[in-house]
């Protein structure tokens, strides 16, 4: 059997290991195991603040030791992305406290048999052509996989919970930037009673992505996370806060499956989940042929069939949603080095990314989780 990175099997010490110590820190019943070093900081604290900066995984403030100099001061605890370390497995997995096997959230693109193409889930398009899906104005996944979100658990059970997500995702009334983002949690724990909030701001991943994990872009990014955290912490010393990402980003190279026919060749239905954690669609007759070819020419992806992706927890435990296994293709593809892998016969790749995720590297995978304790006295 291909050999599996070890962070892949870490499940309490993760994002839903995290989101189900909160469920049981209110006196919810977990789903799975939680992270036992976050349970104790948890205790007897009921005004907690979650702030997720999208991409801004361990290596990444790592690389800024100046602008971050406030967050690594406060880093508290390393957990574990979910595979794929990836923004739509990462935070439904963290916000539903349920792997991604559960969801069905696997990534970013997931086909879908009934419509004979993958959807990008998120923007709710058709991926290979950036159409509008049928659904219109309704996301076609909240319908095709629906979800129970962590504040409805948590208002269940009476606490004053809520999820917040910077503009345009949040809506109109949503903050537009990363200081709005601190203004809107103070409001909320001052003037609404409130009691849990999770907050997400979709920087600095999209910085990251089109600069690289190296530039001003980033660096500005950066100073204003802590400027704000800074500034919350102070203005809200009865709150505990935590800090923490999705995943993480490296700089990346992209590699075409069109530039190898006879691989291409083998398949039936275009590439879906994530260019670092491809879903491959491989037809029968070829699967031994593919796996060989595919192993010498793309020497830092780990291949791993069907049976071993099912037989070894690949997208986490639980009770698999049922479209889990429509989504999961004959092969998957992780990428171990710099590769994102893409394949121009399906559609043609039209913009290139500087920096990506979704693979398994350490510097995707690890999140270093931030704790700002409430002020005594």
């Amino acid at each position: 059997m291909n050999r599996i990175p070890e962070s892949l099997y870490e499940r309490r010490d993760s994002l839903v290991g995290l989101s189900n110590s909160l469920l049981k820190h209110y006196g919810v019943t977990p789903f799975h195991p939680t992270c036992e070093a976050v349970d104790k900081i948890l205790e007897g604290h009921r005004k907690i603040c979650v702030f997720l900066f999208d991409g801004a995984g361990k290596y990444n403030l790592s690389l800024y030791p100046t602008e971050n100099a406030f967050l690594l001061s406060h880093a508290f605890h390393t957990i574990q992305s979910t595979n794929p370390s990836t923004t739509v497995a990462a935070t439904t997995a963290f916000l539903t406290a349920k792997w991604p096997c559960e969801t069905g959230w696997l990534g970013w693109s997931l086909y879908m048999e009934k419509l004979g193409y993958p959807v990008d889930v998120f923007p709710n398009v058709n991926s290979l052509s950036g159409a509008a899906l049928p659904s219109g104005s309704r996301n076609y996944m909240e319908e095709y996989c629906p979800k129970v979100t962590i504040d409805s658990l948590l208002q269940e059970a009476g606490v004053k919970a809520k999820l917040s997500f910077v503009a345009p995702i949040g809506g109109a009334s949503a903050p537009k930037n990363i200081e709005e983002m601190g203004e809107q949690a103070t409001h909320f724990f001052q003037k609404e009673a409130g009691e849990f909030l999770y907050s997400y701001s979709t920087l600095p991943d999209q910085d990251l992505h089109h600069y690289g994990v190296k530039s001003e872009f980033a660096a500005e990014d950066y100073y204003e996370m802590n400027q704000m955290v800074r500034r919350f912490t102070e203005e809200n010393p009865d709150v505990l806060a935590l800090t923490m990402a999705d995943h993480g980003l490296i700089d990346v190279v992209y590699q075409d499956l069109a530039a190898y026919p006879k691989l291409a060749s083998c398949l039936y239905r275009p590439l879906s989940i994530e260019g670092r954690n491809a879903a491959l669609w491989v037809k029968e007759e070829k699967r031994d042929f593919f796996a060989k070819e595919f192993a010498k020419s793309f020497p830092d992806f780990l291949l791993l069939n069907r049976q071993e992706v099912l037989e070894n927890g690949y997208f986490g435990e639980g009770k698999p949603s049922p479209h889990f296994e429509e989504f999961i293709g004959d092969f998957q593809a992780l990428a171990l080095g710099n590769s994102v892998l893409v394949n121009s016969f399906d559609a043609p790749i039209d913009h290139v990314l500087k920096a990506h995720h979704a693979g398994g590297t350490k510097e995707e995978r690890e999140i270093s989780l931030g704790l700002f304790l409430p002020k005594k006295g």
